[in-house]
């Protein structure tokens, strides 16, 4: 068996993400000592008893005391303000990530507050419309795509460890791509599961089975607390990206209104060309 990496690995906040990761560390034996650090002692418990980690804790020092890598895993407004306390507690040479789904808020709170910390921001593109300790799994990020803001060699080691694949993006270039190809996407399923005339269809008794809305409707299931946190956060690149959706549907009304057969195949033509570059694997 092969000597743990890590004497001790700290996670803060043990959701969905963060029990995850404790099961993924335990499970490979990464580290001698996976220490959950939560805001409420059921939440502990809960950990716990899905053996998310070895131990828990309502203590960031306790948390923290002598581990060599902290994980912040909580919504982004939290992290935001965990950023501030942490570093009194940090032991010099700890490595410090976060698993949010934005990322220059925190680029720019890290740079302000951890600045002679190693921080690297990090976002796995891994997840679930379900939330919580209990809808955790220790292979969630095995294949996953994981985002990493700047190089460290120890950051991309350990998230190669847990099976995912890296990419390097700024955080300014991560937030304007996650933004359209999961923000929006979520926006548009939202929209549309609330809208006045999908209501109505329920009075029709037939369930949405038409696979083209399938994932529609997994997205629009997401957990609202958690979403408005993420678009709040991101709210610049969403706000352009909500713009530019807007000029197309414009086109496509100005087209349908009038029939206009060719533009409407234009429309049509140009999504084709952008996705078969963007998604070539799906048909």
């Amino acid at each position: 068996m092969s000597k743990p990496s890590y004497e001790k690995i700290a996670i803060i906040g043990v959701g969905l993400i963060g029990g995850s990761l404790g099961l993924a560390i335990r499970k490979r034996k990464m580290a001698k000592l996976v220490m959950g650090v939560v805001r409420r002692r059921k939440a502990g418990a809960e950990a716990l008893r899905r053996h998310a980690v070895h131990g828990a804790t309502m203590s960031l020092k306790e948390g923290l005391r002598g581990a060599d890598v902290v994980l912040l895993c909580s919504p982004v407004s939290t992290i935001l303000q965990q950023i501030k306390e942490i570093k009194k507690y940090l032991e010099p040479n700890a490595l410090v990530m976060d698993a949010a789904s934005t990322k220059v808020l925190i680029d720019h709170a890290a740079k302000k507050y951890l600045k002679n910390t190693r921080f690297v921001g990090a976002h796995p593109m891994a997840g679930s419309v379900k939330k919580g300790v209990y809808s955790s799994h220790p292979d969630l990020f095995e294949g996953a795509d994981c985002f990493l803001t700047n190089y460290d060699a120890a950051a991309e080691k350990f998230w190669r460890a847990l099976g995912a694949q890296i990419h390097y993006l700024t955080p300014e270039k991560h937030d304007e791509w996650v933004a359209r190809v999961s923000h929006l996407p979520h926006i548009l399923a939202f929209a549309l599961f609330q809208s006045h005339r999908m209501k109505k269809l329920q009075g029709l008794g037939i369930e949405a089975m038409n696979p083209s809305i399938r994932d529609l409707a997994r997205l629009s299931k997401s957990d609202p607390k958690l979403w408005a946190d993420i678009l709040i956060s991101n709210k610049k690149e969403i706000l352009a990206s909500l713009f530019d959706h807007q000029t197309s549907i414009s086109t496509l009304v100005a087209a349908l209104k009038s029939k206009n057969t060719q533009v409407v195949e234009k429309f049509i033509n140009q999504a084709n060309s952008v996705s078969n570059k963007l998604a070539p694997k799906i048909s």
